[in-house]
């Protein structure tokens, strides 16, 4: 995060059998040992800082399917949807390659030789991991656990976009985020076409930047780049609804994630850095049985949360909400060709949550692409394993500060695309999961 003004608002005070128990704690001992491994990475293929989607199977329909999760991320997708992907566990990672481009030179606050400066963006590995479990007939009741990256950003300057003269280009060049889920949770099929699902998201970030602060001078913050953890608590509730068989309806609400403070970045971040509620709201249509069409759309309430929606000129980030358009098509050859392959095609489109207002504030935070383009496939290797695979392209956006609230920022700007690939592995058994 980057601050040039100092947060002058006080914090809102409104925080708020023993062979299965045994195969339950080796999942969920063997999801948190690999998503440990993302650790040191941020995410792109980004709606703001959340990721559009987690599991090459959303991803290559543009991150949405709320009405429809295919695999056992549906636990994060929408947990009323476990009933209907019982019995499966998937291990999928995401390789993030982007690149940015930031020029603070004909700001007042900027740095002259921030030029066209392009970032020195790294390759970012990001694995998930999860499981249901199917109880009952026709799995009425099922059980999962996940482990998800799914926010973040990472970049990083060969200059500052302070003054050289200040800064001597050593600081205010950099900053990653990343946050981390563990979920587990339960759905239940109330009817044979209503099912409801629940989740409890236990969250852990980190931050490490090495920002300006606002005191005379701009110092470097005392984090100074330094590895900072904070843990969060929220919640998820789900409901997919089938009034036809061609028709089905789906609901996901995440209510705001709360978290500490990251103590190491008091002089920068004045309050903890909590994730805003989000509504997805979805269709799901069947016209035939080779062909599924899905429409989703999702909104993020950035401006919720003091720290993201505040104006920079009190101490904020300036960002507003978003309201995220994403339609996916599916086509499956099994039914007219019996080979046991899908084709994926998706888009994803939502405003950038940083205005041009504040875009000088947020030059470190690269989150502005809006524009998602996704393919993807999946193959069966048996009636027990397949194959998931996905590719997103981020298409180049920039914002430009138009010193409507900052003067001193005027002309700075920040450019960003990526190409995201997503590769799993996915596993079934019992009954639910794919066709066998």
């Amino acid at each position: 995060m980057s601050y040039t003004v100092s947060t002058s608002k006080n914090r809102r005070d409104n925080k708020p059998s023993s062979k299965f128990s045994t195969k339950i704690k080796n999942a969920s001992l063997a999801i948190s040992l690999l998503s440990t491994l993302a650790m040191p990475f941020a995410a792109h293929a980004t709606n703001g800082l959340r990721l559009i989607g987690v599991g090459p199977t959303s991803v290559g329909m543009g991150g949405g399917a709320v009405a429809k999760p295919q695999t056992s991320t549906s636990i994060y997708i929408n947990p009323a949807g476990m009933n209907d992907t019982a019995n499966m566990a998937d291990l999928n990672f995401l390789i993030g390659l982007p690149n940015t481009t930031m020029d603070s030179s004909l700001a007042p606050a900027g740095n002259p030789s921030a030029v066209a400066v392009g970032g020195e963006d790294d390759l970012i590995l990001l694995p998930n991991g999860s499981a249901t479990f199917g109880f009952m007939e026709n799995n009425k009741l099922t059980i999962g656990l996940g482990t998800f990256l799914t926010s973040g950003f990472q970049v990083e300057f060969p200059v500052s976009r302070l003054p050289a003269a200040l800064t001597g280009n050593q600081y205010d060049t950099s900053g990653r985020y990343a946050n981390f889920k563990m979920i587990p949770a339960v759905s239940y099929r109330v009817l044979d076409n209503l099912s409801i699902g629940v989740g409890l998201d236990v969250n852990y970030s980190f931050l490490n930047a090495d920002l300006g602060t606002s005191l005379p001078g701009f110092p470097q913050t005392a984090g100074r780049g330094r590895f900072d953890p904070a843990f969060g608590i929220g919640g998820r509730i789900g409901i997919i609804y089938k009034p036809i068989d061609m028709l089905q309806l789906g609901v996901n609400y995440s209510t705001r994630q709360y978290y500490q403070e990251f103590k190491r970045y008091s002089d920068v971040l004045k309050e903890s850095l909590d994730m805003p509620q989000e509504v997805n709201v979805g269709v799901a249509l069947t016209p035939q049985e080779a062909l599924l069409l899905t429409m989703d759309f999702r909104w993020i309430n950035w401006s919720g949360v003091d720290l993201f929606g505040d104006s920079v000129l009190e101490g904020g980030l300036g960002w507003r909400d978003q309201y995220i358009f994403i339609t996916g098509l599916q086509y499956d050859f099994y039914p007219n060709f019996k080979f046991p392959a899908k084709l994926r095609l998706g888009y994803n489109y939502g405003r950038s949550p940083i205005p041009a207002e504040s875009a000088f504030t947020n030059l470190l935070i690269p989150t502005i692409m809006e524009h998602h383009l996704s393919a993807g496939a999946s193959l069966e290797i048996n009636k027990h394993l397949g194959i998931d695979v996905a590719y997103t392209h981020e298409f180049k956006n920039r914002i430009t500060d138009d010193g409507s609230l900052n003067p001193f920022g005027t002309g700075a700007y920040v450019e960003a695309s990526a190409n995201v690939f997503a590769f799993g592995l996915r596993g079934h058994w019992g009954r639910g999961g794919e066709k066998e």
